[in-house]
C-alpha cells in the first residue's frame, strides 16, 4: 500500500474530499515524524512503539582486504509491533 491507497482509505471512510484527506494524511504523518525525531520514541496503543535506536562505532573486518574497517556510530528506527497487533497477523 501506497500514500495514494492510504489516502483514498481515508477518503472512503469520511466524508473528506480528496484535498482534505491528503491534508489529514499529510498533517498525521508530520505529527509522526516531529514527535519520533523530538522525543526518540513514539507509542501507539493497540499497534506498536517506533523508538530510535543509537549504534556505537563498531569495528569490523574486511576479509576481502584483510583489514578492519570503522564503522561510524548512527541512529536506526526500531518498530516492536503491539500485542494486540500481533494477535491480529496471526488471525
Amino acid at each position: 500500500m501506497n500514500r495514494n491507497s492510504l489516502i483514498n482509505k481515508i477518503r472512503i471512510k469520511s466524508t473528506f474530499d480528496r484535498k482534505t484527506a491528503e491534508w489529514v494524511f499529510d498533517t498525521v504523518f508530520e505529527v509522526i515524524k516531529k514527535s519520533i525525531l523530538k522525543k526518540k520514541i513514539l507509542q501507539i496503543d493497540e499497534f506498536g512503539i517506533f523508538e530510535v535506536e543509537h549504534r556505537d562505532m563498531k569495528t569490523v573486518a574486511d576479509p576481502g582486504k584483510r583489514a578492519e574497517i570503522l564503522l561510524p556510530p548512527k541512529d536506526k528506527l526500531r518498530f516492536k509491533p503491539s500485542g494486540e497487533f500481533i494477535k491480529m497477523l496471526k488471525d
